[in-house]
C-alpha cells in the first residue's frame, strides 16, 4: 500500500543540514499540537528546499459508510437543524 502525505512546510537545505534537530522538533510539533496530525514526519529535499510531510493514516483503518445504506436518526437530523 502507497503512503499518504500531508505537506505542512518547508525550510531552506542549508537551514536543514545546520540545525537538523531544531528544524524536527519546530515541525513536530506544529504538526501534532497546532494541526492535530500524529504521524511520522518526511523531509523530500528538492532543489535548495526540504519539504516538510507528514503521513497520514490509512484509508483502510478509518471506517467507511456506505451512503446507500446510511440513514439518519431523529437526533441526527436535530443536531444538524442546530
Amino acid at each position: 500500500m502507497s503512503e499518504r502525505l500531508r505537506k505542512i512546510g518547508q525550510v531552506k537545505a542549508t537551514e536543514f543540514k545546520k540545525s537538523f534537530d531544531k528544524v524536527y522538533d519546530y515541525w513536530k510539533d506544529k504538526a501534532e499540537f497546532e494541526l492535530g496530525y500524529g504521524g511520522e514526519l518526511r523531509f523530500i529535499k528538492e532543489h535548495n528546499l526540504v519539504f516538510i510531510y507528514i503521513i497520514l493514516p490509512e484509508l483502510d483503518n478509518l471506517e467507511q459508510i456506505d451512503p446507500k445504506n446510511y440513514h439518519q436518526t431523529d437526533e441526527e437530523s436535530e443536531e444538524l437543524d442546530d
